[in-house]
């Protein structure tokens, strides 16, 4: 459960993360968005827990980008896929979770 989020910082289960991050099961990971786009290598850890929904932030002001293959990999997957800024990302979330769905995340921190 994220518990806090403010540019630059995550509170989750009371630890704080400095960093972006993936959530997967009960993993929190640390991931470094490049070049301002999520790719297939990024949420590769992510389909291993086959996830019925994948939330991916965009970062705080909306900058980051979802690549064309990602998408139409989920979309032929058939795995939901919501991306929002980071703070709508981390709502969203908590959301999925709290009503017991298996989700993952990618949320930067910044960006």
């Amino acid at each position: 459960m994220i518990q806090e989020y403010k540019y630059g910082m995550f509170k989750i289960n009371g630890k704080n993360y400095y960093d972006d991050i993936k959530l997967f099961g009960s993993k929190v990971k640390m991931w470094e968005c490049r070049n301002r786009q999520v790719t297939m290598n990024d949420i590769q850890e992510l389909l291993d827990i086959s996830p019925g929904l994948i939330i991916i932030g965009l970062g705080p002001a909306g900058l980051i980008t979802v690549a064309d293959d990602v998408k139409d990999l989920l979309r032929l997957r058939k795995i939901a896929l919501k991306m929002e800024k980071s703070q709508t990302a981390c709502e969203l979330y908590n959301e999925a979770l709290q009503s017991g769905k298996n989700v993952a995340a990618i949320i930067p921190a910044r960006g």
